[in-house]
């Protein structure tokens, strides 16, 4: 699996495993999906589940990316191109309606009691957590009245209980050259006469 595939599949399950520990189903209580297919039906599977949507990807300007030259061995050293941080923005949307709607809100206290119980995943609470990163955020985000009717819109539904997360920060790194530079040699000084 590609890394932001893995990092929300490992988040969706380890939601989901809260929930089944709270209220045991059959079927997954959260999955990562669209709400609706492109044609504007509601996606099949995702009616009475928390659906987990991917809103927005960004690049991370808070973090210095920096990087000199390493050391590639003897004499030489490589330049490569610092890693780019990238930062998810993903709603979790009850999707339960008519007589369930209470349950989505429980659904949503829940979510929002999962994060606050764990607001940051390391190797140490995520141990398949991919290796190139050391550890992610999970930030609960304010939209307004307006932002969230553009949210909706854009996903193609109405409105029901949603909580809305900033996912940071994933790193993008390649170890592909960009150039081999070789070390500084000293240089002898001018004679005074």
């Amino acid at each position: 699996m590609e890394l932001i595939e893995t990092v929300c599949e490992l988040i969706r399950q380890q939601l989901n495993a809260f929930f089944q520990n709270i209220d045991r189903s059959d079927e997954d209580w959260v999955i990562l999906s669209n709400i609706v297919d492109h044609d504007g039906a509601p996606c099949q599977g995702a009616r009475d589940k928390v659906v987990m949507v991917v809103t927005n990807i960004t690049h991370e300007t808070t973090i210095s990316t920096y990087n000199a030259a390493a050391r590639t061995g003897g004499t030489a050293y490589a330049v490569v191109q610092p890693p780019l941080y990238i930062n998810l923005f993903i709603l979790f949307f009850a999707n339960f309606y008519d007589r369930r709607y209470a349950q989505g809100l429980a659904m949503i206290s829940r979510t929002i009691s999962f994060f606050q119980q764990n607001p940051w995943f390391t190797h140490a609470n995520l141990p398949d957590l991919d290796t190139r990163i050391d550890k992610i955020t999970m930030e609960i985000t304010n939209l307004d009245l307006l932002q969230i009717n553009y949210l909706m819109g854009m996903l193609g539904t109405k409105y029901l209980p949603s909580a809305y997360y900033k996912l940071r920060m994933i790193p993008f790194a390649s170890d592909a050259m960009q150039a081999a530079v070789p070390a500084a040699q000293s240089v002898d000084a001018p004679k005074t006469p």
